[in-house]
């Protein structure tokens, strides 16, 4: 299994939460969040929320009879890869309070508050409520087999359909975000994913090639990797196009300044 050093896993984390601030900041000097969708907020939200639930469940909930994502004992880079996950999804969290407060009253505030409640009910709620299940028995056992089997098998992999939809909410109005944020996070989040590929154990890590199964390694580890990568290419795609925006803005307003 390759590693991550600690200090590296820090360092990442620490450029996660600086990657973040500029789009928090540009929202609070501006005192508002329009032309930002709340959709593209609330997507990128669920997918941050959905692997802090799946890191915590392997982490916290079920390490000791695990063979995949977390060792037993739990090492400090286990505790390390939970403060990325906890890093990222309260970031997003703040973003999507912000964008809330900020954005215009004919904005579907209710709706997409509505969906992500509706989304903890399914994914942080009842990681609690496994939680509190004594360690010793069955019930323990079916429900965590339950709950993980459901989210890696169903939902993780439609809300990694999620990330990729959220680009077509907000490419039209990609001007409306940090050209600085959108360049950050698409570069420190690129060196995340592919962190992520060390830093986790999986049983058949030693056998990349054509029979590697992919199907199990993206189940059972993959999943950090991948949303994690494409949320790094959905920004570099913004970026791109706010860029293009900016460019082709000033080409225009370049005769108007000859005169």
């Amino acid at each position: 299994m390759l590693l991550i050093p600690y200090f590296l896993r820090i360092i990442l984390s620490i450029l996660t939460f600086l990657s973040s601030l500029p789009q928090i900041q540009r929202i609070i000097l501006k005192k508002s969040s329009a032309d930002i969708s709340l959709f593209y907020i609330l997507l990128n939200t669920i997918s941050t929320t959905e692997q802090f639930t799946l890191g915590f469940f392997c982490i916290i909930n079920h390490s000791y009879d695990s063979d995949f994502f977390v060792h037993d004992p739990r090492n400090l880079g286990d505790w390390l890869n939970l403060l990325q996950l906890i890093i990222v999804w309260l970031m997003s969290l703040i973003l999507f309070a912000l964008c809330l407060f900020y954005n215009p009253s004919n904005a579907p505030k209710g709706r997409v508050v509505a969906l992500y409640v509706s989304f903890l009910f399914i994914s942080v709620v009842p990681l609690f409520f496994d939680l509190s299940i004594p360690r010793e028995g069955v019930d323990k056992e079916w429900y965590g087999a339950l709950f993980y089997g459901i989210h890696s098998m169903y939902i993780n992999p439609l809300i990694t359909l999620g990330g990729i939809a959220a680009f077509f909410f907000q490419w039209q109005q990609a001007f409306a975000l940090s050209s600085v944020g959108l360049a950050a996070q698409a570069f420190v989040f690129a060196a995340v994913a592919l962190s992520w590929i060390a830093r986790v154990q999986f049983i058949e890590m030693k056998r990349w090639g054509p029979d590697f199964p992919l199907k199990a390694w993206y189940q059972l580890v993959g999943w950090a990797a991948v949303n994690n990568g494409i949320f790094a290419i959905v920004q570099a795609a913004l970026l791109y196009l706010s860029r293009r925006h900016h460019s082709r803005k000033s080409s225009e307003e370049e005769p108007l300044l000859s005169h």
